[in-house]
């Protein structure tokens, strides 16, 4: 058992190194995409758009809490749709 979990490590550990290899080659870039060809690499780079910063949210009046009209209000009770 422990020479089969052994053996699936190392097969697992070629098959990176392997598979690794293989797609830093120019001709398998090539055939997978991954090196852009003559044609696009001659267009120009689009520009990047302008990321603004977050801005914080305004601040707003607090509500109030625990007010006793809060829970048995009628507006708020009859508000709830079902």
């Amino acid at each position: 058992m422990t020479n089969f979990f052994l053996g699936l490590i190392a097969g697992c550990i070629i098959a990176g190194v392997v598979t690794i290899s293989a797609a830093r080659n120019p001709v398998v870039q090539t055939r997978l995409g991954l090196m852009p060809t003559v044609a696009q690499a001659s267009t120009p780079p689009t520009p990047m758009a302008r990321i603004e910063p977050p801005r914080c949210p305004e601040t707003r009046a607090e509500t109030p809490v625990g007010r006793t009209d809060m829970l048995f209000s009628r507006s708020r009770l009859w508000s709830i749709k079902p």
